[in-house]
């Protein structure tokens, strides 16, 4: 049987050591279910998210790097205040893995001044960081920190994470970057990795992952790629740019905060215009045959060059949301943002929230430091970006995000905050369709699109696979046929049918119960924001778009049940004491009245 390894790093007293967790693998995977047992065990009920009781766990799974290359980063959410997860795809988790770290790194305490960790296989070291703290932005650091681990270690291979001024200045919405174009983005696991004076992560690894029986893992991954084939012609040829038009046209994109079904700007975003005028060329994660990311370069008189990646979830969130219109805008605010290291598509609903309370004259000109913050006007909300990522005048309350920042101005400007559990609502417009509300809404940790409610998609992020080859993985072989040769190929485990559907079970109970631990009620918080259930939009051939409060309510219910919840969103006792949960109880029953 494989060992699953885990590297613990105390930054307040610069300890290390490597941990044995591989029953605690074996029942939750790692990565996003791992990361939620370790919230539960490691943080103390109610501390501060940006607290040195926090932490942060870099998590990696058993098939990490072989099926999409995602890394899990968790953390109590500086936005929710409850459970947090984010993912970033690329090659760090395949580095750990290579590195003897199958279950990844977590990382406790606070350094007293400003660190990055460099790990070379069994070598694991902390190094002052006081010149790059400050100092840089995303790419900058990350490049200084190439030239430094060459010049002193003669290491030219390293894989290195990285947070920007919005992380140093623990702005609640920061993410965290690695090689240039990925990004751990939602939940603010950027300030957590601040709030720890933890500038960078760099890993190197040369060892062999020690798989069970890798004739066997050769064989799943060929037959893999092999018949996924057809999809690789369209998302390599278009990457993330095809997903945008597709969701203006049927209406599930914000657009104006969430005002309207359509505007023309949404014709601007065609992927044909972006590959023909922008596109250089694709970049894949590990191993991966489809290259989804599409980098791309653009030089205007007015702006100059600039060069990034659209992703949907940047775009998605500015675009037509804040009416930018077409590419050229959105290939100078996209890298913009990344630089500054804030999450594209969070920060922009809360420039688009201050947007629409401008437009209604909620909020003056003198308020917002003179910025006239109108509809599409890119130089405005580039100021504005910049106050927020350095938390200088209006952009300090900005910076504690929808959820914190809205008591602090007048009531009558919440409504427009398109928020539930503390996280913006930008790249989905929840009226086009009742279940990609319900899948909004449904999320313990808030409402994020690619991650939803469905305990399914919790071990999806617990064993690391790319939210693109899902479906992929499905059609070919079964996702559950798929996941549990996989595990036996990789880790020499026998799972059954049952122990499998029980790690499925466990996983996503296990992120509900801390959150609730932490003050989530579902059957009060899984909802969307007023808007969407009192205002019609229209798409572009004049359909109404409406979602009715008692469907959806009726469609929660019933969801709850189908994902082994009781009507109220709650784990049934009995059941958490099968799966061998029974410790979460003694702590949520003066809350879980229906366990009387």
């Amino acid at each position: 049987m494989v060992e699953f390894k885990l590297l613990e790093v105390n930054l307040s007293n610069n300890e290390t050591k490597t941990v044995d967790v591989s029953d605690d693998i074996r029942r939750y995977l790692g990565g996003r279910g791992f990361g939620a047992k370790l919230q539960w065990d490691r943080i103390p009920p109610k501390a501060g998210a940006l607290g040195e009781d926090n932490i942060l766990y870099i998590g990696v799974g058993p098939i990490t790097g072989l099926i999409g290359a995602v890394t899990s980063i968790n953390a109590k959410s500086p936005l929710t205040l409850r459970g947090g997860t984010s993912h970033i795809n690329g090659h760090f988790g395949s580095e750990l893995i290579y590195a003897g770290y199958n279950a990844g790194i977590l990382i406790s305490g606070k350094a007293p001044k400003p660190v990055y960790i460099y790990v070379n296989n069994d070598s694991v070291e902390i190094h002052d960081a006081s010149h790059l703290w400050g100092k840089h932005t995303v790419i900058a650091s990350q490049q200084a920190l190439h030239k430094e681990l060459y010049k002193n270690l003669k290491d030219q291979n390293t894989r290195i994470m990285t947070i920007g001024p919005a992380g140093e200045h623990l702005v609640r919405n920061a993410g965290i970057f690695h090689d240039f174009l990925h990004v751990a983005a939602r939940l603010g696991m950027g300030a957590v990795m601040g709030s720890k004076n933890l500038k960078a992560i760099a890993v190197k690894g040369t060892k062999d992952p020690g798989y069970h029986d890798p004739h066997r893992v050769y064989e799943l991954m060929r037959t893999f790629q092999h018949e996924s084939r057809l999809k690789k012609a369209q998302d390599r040829r278009f990457g993330h740019s095809m997903s945008i038009p597709d969701r203006y046209y049927s209406t599930t994109e914000g657009i104006k905060n969430k005002q309207l079904g359509w505007n023309p700007i949404c014709d601007l975003s065609n992927p044909v215009i972006h590959e023909q005028q922008f596109k250089v060329w694709n970049d894949s994660c590990n191993i991966c045959h489809i290259a989804c990311y599409c980098p791309a370069f653009n030089s205007t008189p007015t702006l100059g060059p600039s060069a990034g990646e659209l992703r949907h979830d940047n775009c998605g969130g500015w675009n037509a949301n804040v009416m930018l219109p077409g590419y050229d805008a959105q290939l100078y605010l996209s890298p913009y943002v990344d630089e500054l290291g804030l999450d594209g598509e969070d920060v922009s609903g809360v420039v688009a929230w201050m947007m629409e309370c401008y437009q209604r004259n909620l909020v003056s000109k003198d308020a917002l430091d003179g910025i006239d913050l109108t509809w599409g006007n890119l130089p405005a909300i580039c100021r504005l970006l910049k106050k927020i990522a350095f938390r200088e005048g209006v952009g300090d309350v900005l910076a504690e995000g929808l959820k914190l920042a809205a008591p602090k101005f007048a009531k009558e400007m919440k409504p427009y905050a398109m928020t539930g559990k503390g996280i913006a609502i930008t790249s989905y417009e929840p009226r086009g369709s009742l279940k990609d509300a319900i899948d909004l809404a449904m999320v313990p940790v808030g409402e994020l699109h690619a991650s939803r409610g469905d305990p399914r998609r919790v071990v999806c992020d617990s064993l690391t696979i790319c939210a693109f080859l899902r479906r992929e993985i499905a059609a070919i072989f079964g996702f559950d046929t798929f996941a549990r040769d996989m595990l036996k190929a990789t880790c020499g485990w026998d799972v059954s049918q049952q122990e499998w559907l029980d790690i499925i079970q466990r996983g996503a109970y296990m992120e509900r119960c801390y959150c609730m631990r932490e003050g989530y009620r579902p059957i009060r918080d899984d909802i969307l924001p007023d808007r969407f259930f009192d205002e019609t939009i229209y798409n572009k051939y004049g359909e109404p778009k409406v979602l009715n409060r008692n469907e959806f309510m009726e469609a929660k219910e019933k969801l709850y049940l189908s994902f082994g919840l009781n009507k109220q969103g709650i784990p049934p006792k009995e059941e958490l004491k099968r799966l061998g949960m029974g410790f979460v109880i003694d702590e949520l029953k003066e809350i879980v009245t229906e366990w009387e």
